[in-house]
């Protein structure tokens, strides 16, 4: 017995949350004393009952008290809000609401994947649903215009249900609005009705608790309705309220859409929501869609569904398809993400910051940056435990800047890990450490690369015939320009090659910045050129390198002349090779070294071999308030220019430390007009003598 009546107070406390008025809980309230009279004999329900028809008269005194209120502030509203509010009254006395159904379409093939119920205010002009719902809220009317909403959609629904064709309704709701009890028995009994065809939408901005939003997924997962989130992005949004919500459907807001392909930071929120969603099994829906370009924008971001103008108006018609020629439009940007993965290749957008760990993930092999805008800026974001088979290339005719955040990059040994187009001129940030395995970064004659930045790179490279930063043996570089605050490392094991050049030669400027060269192999060059005519220009670093195979150079060219200045700067070097030059060329036609304020550090072993100079050939030296450190062994070894050509040598206020082990008798090969010194101090050991002068 006891059971019955507290249904019956249940059922008591459910009608109540529909009333307005103390007359219509008066009314109600009798009925239930007759139906609950106080002869059960308990004492604790009795005091039960009277507590909770005493909590329902303060709430129904409450709700009539801010109906009055609502009433009071309508009097001071101004002729145009009253004659809006009194439109309202009307729509909602008399359920005049009629409904536009816009479509909702794939981004894979321009189909409708679903439609939106959208309400209108029949025959009142002026009227919108944000007028509805804001004097309905007002007025204490909410409910009613949920209860009209699911009502009025879901019988449209079932007398038209062949022009929806199966595809499912969007239903906008507000679940923490209550509405009449009987009247949502006849909702969900709809609902249970059409559950295969329904989608329930609601507004994140609403800002259910954990209970609600509990009890509100337990409804709709019983009737088998998927639900949708709204103006996600908006207002309250953040990444624990999507999964908190647990929809099946995310709705991205508008505002993150429109203009988003001129907005880098919305592509990159929107990538992120889409991401996110798609981790989760979760469709992404992009409303607000109006232009040629934001479609295009949010289809190669990987959006599942589209809905707005620019794909379809809300229109009283039921629609079975979109425009051909707007279905073509879709199914060929769908084509052009495709191509980009099926080839592997991630075509990023200006401003766009690129996650590797979201590209190694996707199975990209190829992040290509400046293509649609020929002057930008990208960061690439790594992890620095994150090791991927992605490269970089740029497109023709591009300027910017390109950030390395964390980047481990790796290609196969003949295609640079990153590799600029023609006509670039490209600034390469670096920041943390970064790594590039196998190969390195080709820099086409026609181009120009600068470093910045104070993070470090490291390249391991491999392969027959290597270049680092710089360009093929067959090709000259572009101009180099180092003016990072970091450490750049590189390390060869190969045939032969340059770590910082190319071929046939190029400009290479260093500014600052701290440089580890290791190149071993048959011909080596750890900064220059191996046939061309190299130009570098040092101002201020540390440059510690080691080379070792037939032929090497340090900093200079194998077969070309070198154009060397060299000031404010340590050098560190060792070579073991057959025939080696240090600062300058072995075979080349000319040397041309400045040296100023600097340090140097070389240990040399070979066949034939010079520290500064052309080994072969002519020679132009010039070393001023330096300090040189030479250790060299071998059969024909010099201090400085060559063993053949002419040698003009330059020494002012330098500190010179050399011991030699040769079988020459002398350590420049020079004429004694072609011979300056003055100032500083020599000390050479050679042929187990000590000398305080050069032997020439």
């Amino acid at each position: 017995m006891q059971n019955e009546q507290i249904e019956l107070l249940e059922q008591y406390v459910q009608k109540v949350r529909a009333l307005h008025t103390r007359e219509e809980l008066e009314t109600l309230t009798r009925e239930y004393i007759s139906l609950l009279p106080d002869t059960s004999g308990e004492e604790s329900f009795a005091a039960l009952r009277n507590s909770i028809f005493s909590a329902m008269k303060e709430l129904v005194t409450m709700r009539e008290e801010l109906r009055s209120q609502a009433a009071h502030r309508q009097a001071v509203f101004s002729e145009l809000e009253r004659t809006e509010i009194e439109k309202v009254q009307s729509l909602l006395d008399d359920n005049l609401f009629t409904y536009h159904f816009q479509p909702i379409i794939r981004a894979d093939n321009g189909e409708i994947y679903a439609y939106e119920a959208l309400m209108r205010a029949a025959d009142h002009q002026g009227i919108t649903p944000f007028h509805i719902l804001k004097y309905a809220e007002l007025t204490g009317r909410l409910g009613e215009v949920e209860q009209y909403t699911f009502l009025n959609v879901l019988k449209y629904l079932g007398e038209h249900e062949a022009l929806f064709d199966g595809r499912p309704v969007f239903i906008n709701s507000l679940p923490n609005v209550q509405i009449n009890p009987e009247k949502a028995v006849e909702v969900e009994e709809l609902l249970a009705k059409y559950s295969g065809r329904i989608v329930v939408e609601m507004t994140e901005n609403s800002q259910y608790n954990d209970a609600e939003l509990a009890k509100i997924n337990e409804k709709y997962r019983r009737l088998g309705i998927p639900l949708a989130l709204d103006d996600f992005g908006s207002g309250y949004s953040n990444i624990s309220n999507l999964l908190r919500y647990t929809p099946n459907i995310v709705k991205i807001d508008r505002m993150l859409i429109s203009g988003i392909q001129n907005n880098p930071n919305k592509k990159h929120f929107v990538r992120e929501i889409i991401s996110l969603c798609h981790a989760n099994n979760i469709l992404a829906l992009a409303e607000g869609v109006e232009t040629f370009e934001e479609m295009r924008t949010v289809i190669l971001l990987d959006i599942d569904l589209i809905q707005g103008f620019y794909t379809a108006r809300p229109s009283p018609e039921i629609i079975s398809a979109i425009p051909y020629e707007l279905r073509t439009e879709i199914r060929t940007l769908k084509q052009e993400r495709d191509d980009g993965r099926r080839r592997r290749i991630y075509t990023a957008e200006n401003g766009e910051k690129v996650s590797l760990e979201r590209l190694d993930k996707d199975g990209y092999s190829i992040l290509l940056i400046g293509s649609g805008y020929s002057n930008g800026s990208n960061v690439v974001e790594g992890l620095p435990c994150l090791e991927t088979d992605i490269r970089i290339e740029t497109a023709d005719d591009f300027s910017g800047w390109l950030e390395l955040e964390y980047a481990n990059l790796s290609s196969n040994p003949e295609v640079p890990c990153i590799g600029l187009g023609e006509n670039n001129s490209v600034v390469l940030t670096l920041v943390g450490n970064n790594k590039l395995l196998n190969s390195g970064i080709r820099v086409p004659e026609s181009s120009k690369l600068s470093f910045e930045g104070r993070g470090n790179l490291e390249i391991v490279l491999n392969g027959e015939d290597y270049y680092g930063i710089g360009n093929s043996h067959e090709e000259a570089h572009g101009e180099i320009t180092f003016q990072q605050d970091g450490t750049i490392s590189i390390t060869a094991e190969s045939h032969s090659g340059v770590c910082i050049g190319s071929g046939y030669g190029g400009t290479i400027n260093i500014r600052r910045g701290r440089y580890v060269v290791n190149a071993h192999g048959g011909l080596n060059v750890c900064l220059g050129s191996l046939n061309g005519t190299t130009k570098i220009d040092i101002l201020g670093c540390e440059f510690n390198a080691s080379s070792s195979g037939a032929f090497s150079t340090v900093l200079g060219s194998l077969y070309g002349s070198a154009d060397i200045s060299l000031i404010y700067s340590s050098i560190k070097c060792s070579s073991d090779s057959q025939l080696a030059t240090a600062i300058g060329t072995v075979h080349g036609d000319s040397a041309v070294i400045r040296i100023e304020s600097a340090s140097l550090n070389m240990t040399m072993n070979a066949d034939a071999l010079t520290a500064l100079g052309s080994l072969a050939h002519d020679s132009d030296i010039s070393v001023i308030r330096s300090s040189v450190k030479v250790n060299a062994d071998g059969a024909n070894a010099l201090l400085f220019g060559g063993l053949s050509g002419g040698t003009r040598l330059n020494l002012t206020d330098i500190d010179c430390n050399a011991a030699i082990s040769t079988e020459l008798s002398v350590n420049v090969i020079a004429e004694e007009k072609d011979i300056r010194a003055s100032g500083g101090k020599i000390r050479i050991s050679q042929g187990g003598q000590v000398f305080d002068k050069l032997l020439y």
